[in-house]
């Protein structure tokens, strides 16, 4: 048995650690006035492989992750598949935990969104898009318009709200996020 449990141990440590690279688009188109460049990204890998990368689309210098995350104004948050094994309801289970630590855990706050929530996660329940590797979901904000929710390059639904928005990018930008190495990586401005 001691063998056995000293293999599993060498087994899950030979593979290392990594951070795969991902080919993240230089800017997000809106319209023809409009584009919004990419920040930067980070990657979400909690084992021995990459589950998911995060590209932070915004235009301007803030790099203070609670004004990003309340700014009222246009920005994308970009998540890519790295993993066959990530499935639309582990990612919809994943969101609607985010959600908490996204306004750290203020209950009543999340009361007067929840309805949002709900269509927002049934949004991406619904669409019968599996997010395997490589494949991109894209949160662009545009305030007065609200979230538009994107599979590659189809628009599945618009969230209204600047309080929404907040609450979802919270989930990767709030100081009481889940993966704050993530979060550093995702608004560390990038070297031109």
């Amino acid at each position: 048995m001691r063998k056995i449990f000293s293999l599993i141990i060498v087994f899950c440590f030979a593979f290392p650690v990594f951070a795969e690279k991902v080919n993240y688009d230089p800017e997000i188109k809106v319209d023809k006035n409009l584009t919004i460049p990419l920040r930067n990204y980070g990657v979400f890998a909690p084992a021995s492989f990459s589950i998911y990368a995060i590209g932070l689309y915004v235009d301007g210098n803030e790099a203070d992750n609670m004004k990003l995350k309340d700014a009222d104004q246009p920005m994308a948050i970009r998540l890519v598949s790295l993993s066959n094994l990530l499935r639309m309801n582990k990612l919809i289970s994943e969101l609607r935990r985010g959600f908490s630590y996204g306004m750290s855990h203020d209950k009543k706050f999340l009361k007067t969104i929840q309805t949002r929530i709900d269509a927002f996660l049934d949004m991406l329940k619904n669409s019968g898009k599996k997010p395997s590797k490589y494949k991109k979901i894209t949160f662009l904000y545009l305030p007065g318009e609200g979230t538009k929710v994107y599979f590659e390059q189809e628009l599945l639904g618009v969230i209204k709200g600047h309080d929404f928005k907040r609450a979802l990018f919270g989930i990767w930008l709030n100081s009481n996020c889940a993966d704050p190495k993530l979060r550093d990586e995702a608004i560390k401005i990038r070297k031109k």
